[in-house]
């Protein structure tokens, strides 16, 4: 069973607030002992020149002491930078900090006299650095506990060390009477106790700051993590669905701008998205989870997918001369030609009629491969559902030019087959590690997918089984009457390919994305492992004349 958070107890996910804080405790302490090593140097240098200029025996004593801080924090550091007896060290440091300035009052009482130790203000000034230290470490019970002691530890000295002991100096002999020394005793108790108070308005305050950051970061039932992509139509982030129920699954979440989510028509588009995506239920697809409004803007969740997207594959295995091997490409292929297939074939609307969804912008960096060697198609931000027709045409060429069937380039009827041009170009990338199609400009880029060819794959891998340029030739067909006829039969081949060079061994996939991901990226632009990749990038749109 357990209780809603308050103010002073907030939580940030399922972990109390200030779990996490005490969790930080070690960092906080290695400061504080890292401050100390600094003060005690200072003293050490400022006590030797006492000792040498106004009052030997006071300044040498001072000089030792102040040694002895400089070793303290010193073991204090090393054994806090080791994690060594951190619950320990949590009390023993402030009750040493608190030492320091009882020490100086009896050193100043024994070489300089009752009043001189009595007016001084070195000790006031430490045991006030001890109390404010307390308060920093944000224990509600610490400064009123050091306030306690300080002001015990004060009388004890008093009336042990300098009660009866000659006043020497110009100091007011009232001032050196019990009655005004257990007033400076309940002086430095209050100091606690108001150090106590002020430590509960800060955690409070921080508490309810935390609330209202939370209130933000809460994304509904997902707690948003790492930025991964921020666009001019919104951000993708990290996030971990966290119900009522208390179990936690990671996924990805996409925001929009809150000024788009004004706009009628980008929010049906977007709606459309997240409705298409969740209909996409194939092991080969990102799936979408959620979708929903919160505050001013809109979203939807997806699955996770821990990995690399194709594009980054193949640039850093180009950057590395790292060969991919022909089965992990069949692999990949025959993984991707499924979750066409079902896009294509199978998937189905509400009213149970097939989709017959056409994805449009198939390319390298819309392909994920997770470090547990699942292959994923996502963002189908751009894709078309045929229904019962049987090809569509359009004005606007949709998707990355360098990836674009020949009949989508020209803005002519197109279908399903289209996505397998694609496959295709993804493939042949892979095995050859370079682009086809891309040029130095958007025009000439189309121009080659419209009027080039694309060599067989063996002229430049010659090892490669003549299954590979048989595949390619057809999967590139300029002419879609020529091409395979869908993804199914694409997926047919791919499978025979895999037949002849032999199915990856358990763990090879895994073990091929972990070698890649260990490859310098080739520039220093690269982005966060995510389930998308420029989710939030527009493809490009090209008017037909």
């Amino acid at each position: 069973m357990g209780g809603s958070p308050t103010d002073d107890h907030p939580t940030t996910g399922t972990i109390p607030l200030w779990a996490e804080f005490d969790a930080e405790v070690v960092t906080l302490e290695r400061g504080v002992a890292r401050a100390g090593q600094a003060g005690a140097a200072v003293g050490i240098l400022i006590a030797l020149g006492v000792g040498v200029f106004v009052a030997p025996a006071m300044g040498y004593a001072l000089a030792v002491l102040a040694v002895a801080s400089l070793g303290w924090f010193s073991i204090v550091h090393a054994l806090l930078a080791r994690k060594l007896a951190v619950g320990v060290l949590r009390w023993a440091n402030p009750v040493f900090e608190l030492s320091l300035p009882c020490l100086s009052i009896v050193i100043m009482a024994r070489t300089q006299g009752a009043g001189y130790a009595l007016g001084s203000w070195v000790p006031p000034l430490l045991f006030a650095f001890a109390i404010i230290l307390g308060i920093l470490r944000l224990k509600v019970a610490l400064p009123i506990v050091l306030g306690a002691l300080a002001g015990g530890a004060y009388l004890v000295i008093y009336f042990l060390v300098i009660w009866h002991a000659p006043l020497a100096g110009h100091i007011d002999p009232a001032l050196a009477r019990p009655a005004m020394q257990v007033s400076r005793a309940f002086t430095l108790l209050l100091f606690g106790t108001l150090g106590a108070l002020a430590n509960r308005a800060l955690r409070r305050m921080i508490g309810q700051a935390a609330k209202k950051s939370r209130a933000k970061d809460l994304f509904g039932k997902y707690r948003l993590g790492d930025l991964i992509a921020s666009g001019g139509m919104g951000s993708v982030y990290e996030a971990v669905y966290c119900p009522e129920g208390g179990f936690e699954r990671k996924v990805a979440v996409k925001r929009v701008h809150p000024h788009l989510a004004a706009d009628p028509t980008f929010v049906q588009r977007f709606r459309e998205e997240a409705e298409l995506g969740a209909r996409l239920a194939h092991p080969n697809i990102v799936t979408v989870l959620d979708f929903g409004r919160e505050g001013e803007t809109y979203f939807f969740a997806m699955e996770f997918v821990d990995g690399m997207d194709l594009s980054k594959v193949r640039k850093r295995c180009a950057s590395a001369n790292l060969v991919i091997p022909a089965r992990i490409v069949a692999f990949i292929g025959h993984e991707i030609a499924e979750g066409l297939a079902y896009a294509h074939e199978v998937a189905q609307g509400a009213d149970g009629k097939p989709l017959h969804v056409v994805h449009r912008d198939l390319n390298p960096a819309n392909v994920l491969i997770s470090r547990t060697g699942q292959v994923k198609i996502s963002d189908f931000g751009v894709a078309k559902v045929l229904g019962e027709a049987s090809a569509h045409e359009t004005s606007h060429v949709v998707g990355k030019i360098a990836y674009l069937a020949p009949e989508l380039a020209r803005g002519v009827a197109f279908d399903a087959r289209v996505d397998v041009f694609a496959l295709g170009l993804v493939l042949w990338e892979l095995l050859c590690l370079k682009q086809a199609y891309a040029r130095g400009s958007d025009a000439a880029t189309l121009s080659a997918v419209v009027h080039s060819n694309v060599a067989p794959p063996s002229l430049l891998r010659p090892e490669l089984s003549a299954r590979w340029d048989e595949f390619c030739a057809l999967a590139l067909q300029p002419d879609p009457e020529k091409r395979y006829a869908s993804a199914r039969q694409a997926s047919v081949a791919l499978a025979a390919i895999l037949e002849e060079e032999g199915l990856p061994q358990p763990g090879e996939i895994s073990d091929f994305v972990r070698e890649v991901e260990a490859i310098p990226a080739p520039s220093t632009t690269s982005q966060s492992v995510s389930t998308l990749q420029d989710p939030l990038e527009a493809p490009t749109v090209v008017e037909q004349r």
